[in-house]
């Protein structure tokens, strides 16, 4: 029903313009950019199923501001995906141009818990040292979107309001400044306790002339020393990792520092992550375990999204939900129901840096 209400409001659309407007949906010039968004529901075997879309189109016949060239947006009966621009939310929107730091606002509504994906699909956007990145305001990470291809983002709804907030997502473009390119700048920095060591992890943007990366260690907060470093590779965008095999037990803060090749540094964020040697881990109890009886115990694990599945010995999924980590240890009560068949089962559990931990239970 979705999908048929789509076409049919497009195919509306564009047999309105074409007796207005012959051009409504045609730029002026034939190396036109624009940027498409859908959203899809990602299915427990993969595929995806596509629920809504927007349109972006950029060229020098339109403007800027919001007129008759940019349509709203109708709210659906299931999943709504939209652009928002003040307190307008839109589906179709051509813009004269792409300025320095724009955004473009996405907003959703009629969300379930459930595992989405975004799809962005771009043409000619691809300038000198123009760069995007989708922002997840949950999340609080950032993510490359190619200029001019497709790229995919999977992300999940939680029972949490906030995972479906209005202003969740953005796309932010940025060029190169009149002064020069941009400055070096921290996407993220995640620092998590893993066995009896710490991971840091961190990502850049606008990396130019980067000698190296320091990565400084304290365990009061104030007073730091160097533990690492780490040469830069000087691309667009950047991903490192450092790990801490021999934390001190209790507080250890943690913040990176970059060199460049004058000299000049910068610091990121400071990261605490307390460590409990020894105490560190996935179990489930109790085991065997009854339908409303059955609790994942998550110790000094990194924040995140949690993926459960209860799969029987032939595949077949009896539970699948989402699991919000604040980080830290906590206990979360599965309750997979009360018409779960006598057996033995497999519990998947996905963290949120993709590793798999299976453990077997009986009912």
């Amino acid at each position: 029903m979705k999908s048929t209400f789509t076409l049919i409001l497009f195919g509306l659309l564009c047999h309105f313009s074409a007796i207005s407007n012959p051009n409504f949906f045609s730029p002026s010039s034939l190396d036109f950019a624009q940027l498409r968004s859908n959203l899809y529901i990602v299915a427990p075997d993969g595929s995806t199923v596509l629920m809504d879309g927007t349109l972006t189109q950029y060229d020098s016949s339109y403007s800027n501001d919001m007129d008759g060239m940019d349509a709203r947006k109708m709210s659906n009966f299931s999943e709504n995906w939209g652009m928002i621009r003040g307190a307008t939310t839109y589906v179709i929107e051509r813009r004269h141009s792409i300025v320095n730091t724009d955004s473009i606002f996405f907003r959703m509504w009629n969300m379930r818990i459930i595992t989405y994906q975004i799809e962005f699909i771009t043409a000619n956007l691809d300038k000198p040292e123009r760069q995007a990145i989708l922002e997840d305001n949950y999340l609080h990470t950032a993510t490359p979107v190619d200029l001019n291809g497709t790229t995919h983002i999977n992300f999940s709804v939680t029972g949490d309001s906030a995972s479906k907030a209005s202003n969740r997502f953005r796309v932010v473009f940025t060029n190169t400044t009149a002064t020069g390119l941009l400055p070096l700048t921290f996407i993220s920095t995640k620092a998590f306790q893993q066995n009896n060591s710490v991971s840091i992890d961190w990502k850049t943007a606008h990396e130019m002339n980067v000698q190296q990366y320091d990565v400084e260690r304290s365990v009061d907060g104030v007073h730091f020393e160097k533990a690492s470093d780490t040469k830069a590779n000087n691309l667009s965008f950047n991903n490192y990792h450092w790990k801490d095999i021999n934390p001190a037990t209790g507080n250890n803060y943690y913040r990176v520092r970059s060199i460049e090749l004058d000299g000049k540094s910068q610091y990121s964020d400071v990261m605490k992550v307390y460590v409990s040697k020894g105490n560190v881990g996935i179990n489930l109890y109790p085991n065997p375990a009854t339908g409303s009886n059955l609790n994942l115990q998550l110790m000094n694990q990194r924040a995140g999204i949690y993926e459960v599945r209860l799969l029987n010995l032939l595949g077949q999924t009896f539970m699948s939900k989402f699991i919000h980590h604040n980080g830290g240890s906590s206990i979360e009560n599965l309750k997979p129901g009360q018409n779960i068949p006598t057996g033995i089962y497999q519990l998947e559990i996905k963290t949120p840096t993709g590793e798999k931990k299976v453990i077997s239970v009986v009912f």
